[in-house]
């Protein structure tokens, strides 16, 4: 399974043209500085800044019965089980299905034209990844953003790589039967992936040893682990394995206890860079070393935090020593942090303005 990835490392990832094994930092206790007694429900003295600014007070989630426990795993074992089995390679939710489809029929297009829409969708931007870095078309160095991969294996290449993993999104019916189970919370993952990527790459422009390209693409990919743990796990609901309806909290349980795990499973599958590897399996480790050759990891580990704590601090208790631990490496204060979460805000609406899914607008976000 994953298990290599618990073994210890201290370094980056290195340009190479062979994948290694990216494994996570021992776990290390953080010290909180002093501060106040009467800070409430026992916050970390050091977010008590931000949780001002930003109006959250992150607590822990009430304790499941055991019963809760015990079929959170089951599901979470049937997910993982069925993953092993499938392995899916990247597939694109209906999203942008039609617009890459005719922008490709567009005799007119463009690298630049079809490397920008590509790049906002998770599944696309992996799949131009994964061929430019396969055995036919690799060169002397990875290519680490969508731009250079349709630059490397030229604009019909990848015209055809994008048009046929969007047909295959429209026309299987079974792709479009297991989108339709959990159509709003696929809405949700492709609205907060565009939109982490987005502030992720504006941060990255501002902080100095920060690539914009590298930010982006990770912030897309960072969680692709729960898009494709919802495809098993829609698959699953399908064939009658599970019983869950589409606002159970069981579902955000289950495929939080699986992302990590798939998630670093499809980057090495998909034949994907290292350095979004590392981003995708360490950015949850209890603490990442401040070097600067970190600096993109905690960019989107930071904006990644913001999100969960504008959407629901009660259900990402990891994301305020997350802000606390990023915000201090980047040098980020409580103000900066409160503006990159109203940033995060609008970067949503634009995206829910802008693409629909399964022919409908999403809904704007909160």
């Amino acid at each position: 399974m994953f298990r290599w990835l618990a073994q210890m490392l201290r370094r980056g990832p290195e340009p190479s043209p062979r994948r290694r094994p990216v494994p996570r930092l021992p776990r290390q206790a953080e010290e909180a500085p002093a501060g106040e007694a009467t800070l409430p429900d026992g916050m970390d003295p050091a977010f008590a800044p931000f949780a001002g600014v930003l109006g959250v007070a992150p607590g822990a989630a009430p304790p499941l019965v055991p019963e809760d426990q015990d079929e959170d795993l089951r599901v979470a074992a049937l997910v993982l089980e069925h993953f092993q089995r499938n392995r899916p390679g990247p597939a694109s939710a209906p999203s942008l299905s039609l617009q890459i489809l005719n922008l490709v029929a567009n005799p007119r297009t463009g690298a630049a034209d079809l490397a920008r829409l590509v790049q906002n969708d998770p599944a696309l931007a992996a799949s131009m990844l994964q061929v430019a870095n396969s055995a036919y078309y690799r060169g002397v160095q990875e290519v680490e953003s969508v731009r250079e991969a349709v630059a490397r294996i030229g604009v019909e290449e990848a015209g055809r790589v994008g048009g046929a993993l969007a047909a295959k999104s429209l026309f299987s019916a079974r792709m479009r039967q297991e989108f339709a189970a959990f159509s709003a919370r696929y809405d949700h993952l492709f609205r907060r992936s565009v939109a982490v990527a987005a502030v992720s790459a504006s941060l990255a422009m501002k902080t100095p040893g920060a690539r914009s390209d590298r930010a982006y693409l990770g912030g897309m990919l960072l969680d692709v682990g729960k898009s494709v743990g919802l495809r098993s796990l829609s698959a699953l609901l399908v064939d009658g394995k599970v019983a869950l309806a589409p606002e159970d909290p069981r579902v955000d349980r289950v495929l939080e206890r699986v992302h990590l795990e798939i998630g670093g499973e499809v980057h090495q599958e998909w034949n994907l860079p290292q350095y979004l590897t590392v981003l995708c399996v360490r950015h949850h480790d209890d603490a990442i070393p401040g070097d600067a050759e970190f600096r993109d990891l905690h960019v989107v580990r930071l904006v990644s935090a913001l999100e969960d704590l504008r959407r629901d601090p009660a259900a990402a208790p990891h994301a305020a020593a997350e802000v606390v631990q990023s915000a201090a490496a980047l040098r980020v204060d409580p103000l900066a942090a409160r503006a990159l979460s109203a940033e995060l805000r609008t970067a949503e609406e634009r995206v829910a303005r802008t693409f629909t899914v399964e022919g409908r607008a999403p809904p704007a976000a909160r």
